[in-house]
């Protein structure tokens, strides 16, 4: 409904005016919440899945990231101090280079391409120290210089942002990462001045962060990284609601991120829920190549069902590709939230992107660990200047076979069959619901599946109507024109086989068979919801499935007919092309190409008529027939 004001009736009413103004929503704006039952997190009310990686090294240095993982050379400040000492104990060239490292090591290019690869969230640790005057014990602004960077990107790009306190005062676990260069623990001394502290610190970043512009892409604050007790246990959710009533006293809206003890693995001295907007999050890496990636998942998952909590699984990875394919596929067929540990290090295959070593850097980590070789100050000065340039995203590589186990190919563009119990699923041509109960495949269990954005698709028919969800209200069908949110799906492979999760956050299942037709209302899946499918196009199976739109207005392939070779002119409004394919009319392919510049070479074609299928960027497909003379 539509409602018209006149400007007189503006005039004449302040409170008309004050209605108008809030509805604005000027500042603050907030999209994720935590469902009131069943626990899953909301984007404007609908069930949202967060996958993310985080961008560790950035703000806190870890040894082993940069090939420093040795006793006495391990931390953010024993790195600082020692690259300081290189520097002759230059404050001010030590400063500078953590500075140069920051705008260098992660910028706007590293938000794009996390998004591009499929991710819609980062997580970024960072130190309490940016915040904190340790010397007079006053907050200090240094660190928001580097959120505000990250907020904007998180805009720029559309990708969501998870604040984490990932160093505390006095250090909250006895590892490296938390800064600590012992083992003593004394974030949770009795007097509670750390955590007093910390709550300070998180309430100055919740007052900036509360109205700041583009804040609806913070997706919360992860109050503190794998705190560790092994006393005292009650003092965790003590401290957990301290800082969160902190926050709340500035920000009533971001989520909370709360880990378990003993690095985020155990929640049984935390089950409770204290905050409407909180989630769960735990931590593991398991030992290399074992068999079970999550031995305690099951466990944190039943207690966070009990509190219609989500969960979120903040870091995993470290092991090997087999084992990363493992747990991402236990995440994503448990409904869970995660992010992947770590965006870029140095010289791995373990991390999304990798950069390389020098000589120079050798040296001096040689020189850090060991005390072999001091580099001079120029020696230092020019390889660190390197180091810089090393670490930029357009120089270092991705590592493409790790992307794929945690984000796989979706096959954008492609016909296909889907299959459970060896039964194929049929849109049965529009008419009744969508089953699972063909023995055979004809035209109606062939699906186009196209892409619906955010790493979504849609599954086409061959009566040109998509499969609706029903929002999981009633059984599927295939009826529907254009593809909005019930029309999308997650495409979730599980081992090569595929899950289908719903605008509701539900998974697909075929119901076993039923003639009564498939529903989305699964909250996990496993046997019917896990699918079996093929491409057509690799199967010499496509006949009878192109379309016979011949898309004139948006694009152009001449000379037609053509003898040696085609060219393609795209609508100015297309996106670019992804993937040309030339098809016979009895649906074989027959070549394949990325690009179109100097045309399609075609001589050795023999004479007859083919269909050139024009893939593009955004998941849309271009059928055009030619005649080859």
């Amino acid at each position: 409904m539509k409602t018209l004001f006149k400007l007189s009736d503006l005039r004449q009413s302040p409170l008309l005016w004050l209605v108008i103004f809030c509805c604005l929503n000027f500042g603050y704006s907030q999209e994720l919440t935590v469902s009131s039952t069943g626990g899953q997190i909301l984007k404007d009310g609908n069930p949202i899945t967060l996958r993310g990686v985080n961008f560790g090294n950035w703000l806190l240095w870890e040894g082993y990231m940069l090939n420093l993982d040795q006793d006495g050379i391990k931390t953010h400040t024993q790195i600082r101090n020692g690259i300081k000492g290189l520097l002759n104990n230059n404050e001010s060239k030590t400063q500078a280079f953590e500075t140069d490292w920051r705008n260098t090591y992660i910028t706007n290019d590293d938000f794009a391409e996390a998004k591009q690869l499929g991710f819609n969230v980062i997580r970024i640790p960072f130190h309490y120290n940016m915040f904190w005057n340790t010397s007079n014990g006053t907050l200090k602004n240094d660190g928001f210089q580097w959120l505000d960077k990250a907020v904007n990107w998180a805009q720029n790009n559309n990708i969501y942002v998870i604040f984490c306190m990932h160093a505390a005062p006095g250090y909250q676990n006895p590892d490296h990462h938390s800064d600590n260069p012992g083992t003593t623990v004394d974030f949770w001394n009795t007097n509670n001045s750390n955590v007093n502290i910390a709550s300070s610190v998180w309430k100055h970043i919740a007052n900036r962060y509360k109205n700041y512009p583009g804040n609806k892409w913070i997706a919360g604050y992860d109050l503190l990284n794998e705190p560790v007790l092994e006393t005292n246990k009650y003092r965790l959710i003590y401290g957990y609601k301290q800082l969160t009533a902190a926050i709340r006293s500035e920000d009533p809206n971001h989520l909370i991120f709360a880990e378990g003890n003993y690095y985020g693995s155990d929640f049984y001295d935390m089950l409770e829920r204290w905050d409407n907007n909180l989630v769960f999050s735990n931590h593991y890496y398991g030992a290399q190549g074992e068999s079970n990636p999550n031995p305690q998942l099951q466990t944190i998952m039943s207690q966070a069902s009990q509190l219609n909590i989500p969960i979120f699984v903040g870091e995993f990875g470290e092991n090997t590709l087999d084992w990363v394919n493992s747990a991402r596929t236990d995440y994503d067929t448990q409904n869970l939230n995660w992010a992947f540990w770590a965006w870029k290090r140095h010289e791995t295959t373990r991390s999304i992107y990798s950069f390389d070593g020098f000589y120079g850097w050798w040296r001096i980590t040689q020189y850090l660990k060991f005390g072999e070789n001091r580099p001079n100050l120029q020696e230092t000065e020019t390889w660190l200047a390197e180091l810089l340039n090393k670490i930029k995203l357009s120089n270092s590589h991705l590592q493409q076979p790790l992307k794929d186990r945690l984000l796989p190919p979706q096959p954008i563009g492609r016909y296909i069959w889907l299959r459970n119990s060896n039964k194929y699923v049929s849109s049965n041509n529009g008419s009744g619901p969508v089953t699972c109960d063909r023995s055979s495949r004809g035209q109606w269990e062939r699906f186009r599946v196209v892409s619906a954005g955010d790493r979504k698709i849609a599954l086409k028919g061959n009566n040109r109507r998509y499969i609706n969800s029903q929002n999981g209200n009633s059984a599927m069908t295939c009826t529907s024109t254009s593809v909005q949110g019930w029309e999308s799906f997650e495409w979730i492979d599980v081992y090569g086989n595929v899950a289908l999760k719903g605008f509701n956050g539900k998974y697909v299942s075929s119901e076993g068979g039923s003639s009564n037709g498939m529903n989305s209302n699964r909250d996990t899946a496993s046997g019917w919801e896990v699918f079996e499918w093929q491409d057509l196009s690799k199967n010499g199976e496509l006949s009878g499935t192109f379309e016979s739109n011949e898309n004139s207005a948006l694009v152009d392939v001449y000379p037609n007919p053509a003898s040696d070779r085609l060219y393609i002119n795209l609508a100015e409004d297309q996106s670019p092309i992804l993937r040309l394919e030339v098809y016979n009319l009895q649906g074989q392919r027959i070549s394949e190409s990325q690009s179109a510049k100097e045309g399609i070479d075609i001589q050795e074609l023999a004479q007859g008529t083919y269909i050139l299928s024009i893939e593009l960027q955004d998941g849309q497909q271009l059928h055009q027939r030619f005649l080859k003379e």
